[in-house]
């Protein structure tokens, strides 16, 4: 599959639940900005020979030279303005898919431990059924309510539901077809995949990891640094 494979990853969205003053993309981690770890954990894979990051516009000029340049990606990592939405940042970054990458990877700036085994076993899926995504199934018992979490209206069958997370991986037309149907239909979603979910086509879930995680919050980044310092020791 190399050479086959257009990487994605939007990393334009803000730090509001972590309340930082500045986008977690180039928060430490372990003596490294949280996306040139991520982008690092990418180029693990074989599959994986370039990468294009989708950032805020006004961080093009920083994403390039401490990110790209600073840890030497500059024949391997584009860098894009993305939009106001995770959701324009991808559409902005499949309008730059060459004609002869036909699988799309689409990867969380934020999930900086992504393994070689879980992108190989995505794309495998992916090129079998056209939509895949990395998930795990829901081990706590889940609970319902209807009045905004005040009380408890019933318990869900926990077998049925799993955790979505990336990478997610996509053969090139039908997810540029799904992100035209959604600008056109107004769909707003949180996750690649239900755009296919939306338009009726099955996406092969892929076991994913308990390690993939996504830092989203402060006690993410230190459980993510504790991790990577016990690993390196």
């Amino acid at each position: 599959m190399r050479g086959r494979v257009f990487t994605a990853v939007p990393a334009a969205g803000s730090a509001i639940r972590m309340g930082l003053g500045y986008s977690k993309a180039y928060v430490d981690v372990a003596g490294k900005p949280l996306l040139a770890r991520t982008i690092e954990a990418l180029f693990k894979s074989p599959f994986v020979d370039r990468v294009s990051v989708a950032v805020r516009p006004d961080e093009v000029a920083l994403c390039r030279g401490e990110i790209v340049a600073k840890f030497g990606h500059e024949d391997r990592v584009e860098v894009l303005a993305g939009g106001d939405e995770r959701q324009q940042t991808v559409s902005r970054l499949l309008e730059a898919v060459p004609p002869e990458r036909d699988l799309v990877l689409i990867h969380d700036a934020a999930r900086p431990l992504v393994s070689e085994k879980l992108i190989r076993e995505v794309l495998t899926a992916a090129a079998e059924w056209g939509a895949a995504l990395a998930a795990l199934p829901i081990t706590d018992t889940v609970k319902e309510t209807s009045d905004g979490g005040e009380t408890v209206s019933g318990t869900v069958d926990r077998a049925r539901f799993y955790r979505a997370q990336t990478p997610q991986a996509f053969h090139r037309d039908l997810i540029a077809a799904a992100h035209r149907r959604a600008l056109k239909e107004g769909w707003e979603v949180t996750d690649d995949a239900s755009l296919l979910e939306q338009m009726g086509h099955t996406v092969r879930i892929v076991q994913g990891e308990e390690r993939n995680i996504k830092i989203t919050t402060l006690d993410d980044l230190e459980l993510v640094r504790w991790i990577i310092q016990s690993s390196e020791r």
